[in-house]
């Protein structure tokens, strides 16, 4: 859609002061997912190496980047960063595939959400508009 077009660019700019130290980087695909609140979500991208690299999540929410975790090795040693250490927050892999879960969502978990793995200088990113419709539980 145009306006998830809108936010990858906007996404995109922002997001290339957090991966400035690697040689480029791209969007591989990128994804629409629609809960309710209270439900749990996983949210998944594909490593395409045949070995795990350095990969992280990131959500941008309106004008603000956030890290969310960091993975460096296929053995599920997960750095969560600041604010995102809680229950709330679950990263795993597979080597082939890294998930995020967000347990109980609520609307202000709505944003976009990158996954991005590092792989021979290269950023390759999955991007991820999670929707949270309706109001909150609460």
């Amino acid at each position: 859609s145009i306006n998830l077009h809108w936010k990858l660019k906007k996404a995109l700019l922002l997001f290339g002061l957090c991966v400035s130290g690697w040689i480029s980087a791209s969007v591989s695909q990128t994804q629409t997912v629609k809960v309710q609140p209270g439900e749990n979500v996983m949210l998944q991208c594909s490593n395409r190496s045949s070995y795990q690299t350095y990969s992280f999540w990131s959500r941008l929410n309106k004008t603000q980047s956030s890290c969310i975790s960091s993975l460096y090795d296929s053995e599920n040693n997960v750095l969560f960063c600041d604010g995102f250490e809680n229950d709330k927050y679950e990263v795993k892999t597979n080597i082939s595939t890294i998930f995020l879960t967000i347990n109980k969502v609520d609307v202000s978990d709505s944003g976009l959400y990158f996954c991005g793995i590092h792989v021979a200088g290269h950023a390759i990113l999955t991007a991820i508009d999670l929707i949270v419709e309706g109001k909150d539980l609460s």
